[in-house]
């Protein structure tokens, strides 16, 4: 079975009153129109292989976060994409989900840690698992999700963020 991940993604924070036209198009290019033409060119492999494409969405797609609209609408936008795929390819045999992780402890997440660009102790309030998710565990989630146990699974996205969305309170 053939598989493809799209995890391509990119931030560039400013109040929506502020962005830049290139900081929108930046983000959403690569976020958003990446995943769909990198779906669209391996569509006919993943059709020859019943293939599985999973999506890397982001907590961001369910809730809003000021200062990152453009991250924001891009994500919201690959999880609507991962369902007209779902609907569409299905005939095709081919399964399209994503994940939405929540805050995860990537290189790029511990230095803005370290550099004061995020409050750990912020985030961590507000994840009921009380600690980031290790990137190994968004590895795994995807491994699973394109396996024979989700077989059923197309156009459908599951949180992996420890609790953040179900939360509900700020």
């Amino acid at each position: 079975a053939s598989l493809l991940v799209n995890a391509a993604g990119i931030s560039d924070r400013a109040p929506a009153a502020e962005m830049t036209p290139a900081q929108w198009d930046s983000v959403v290019r690569v976020d958003l129109t990446g995943t769909f033409y990198a779906s669209r060119a391996l569509h006919p492999a993943l059709r020859r292989g019943k293939g599985t494409v999973v999506n890397i969405a982001s907590i961001a797609a369910h809730r809003s976060f000021a200062g990152r609209a453009n991250y924001c609408a891009a994500k919201a936008g690959v999880v609507a994409l991962t369902e007209v795929l779902g609907l569409e390819w299905a005939s095709d045999g081919i399964r399209v989900v994503a994940i939405s992780p929540g805050f995860v402890a990537t290189p790029m997440m511990v230095a803005g840690i370290r550099d004061g660009h995020l409050e750990e102790s912020t985030v961590l309030n507000r994840v009921p698992m009380d600690r980031l998710a290790r990137p190994e565990e968004i590895a795994s989630s995807i491994v699973a999700l394109a396996g024979e146990s989700f077989s059923f699974m197309t156009g459908a996205t599951v949180l992996v963020d420890g609790g953040w969305c179900a939360r509900g309170d700020f």
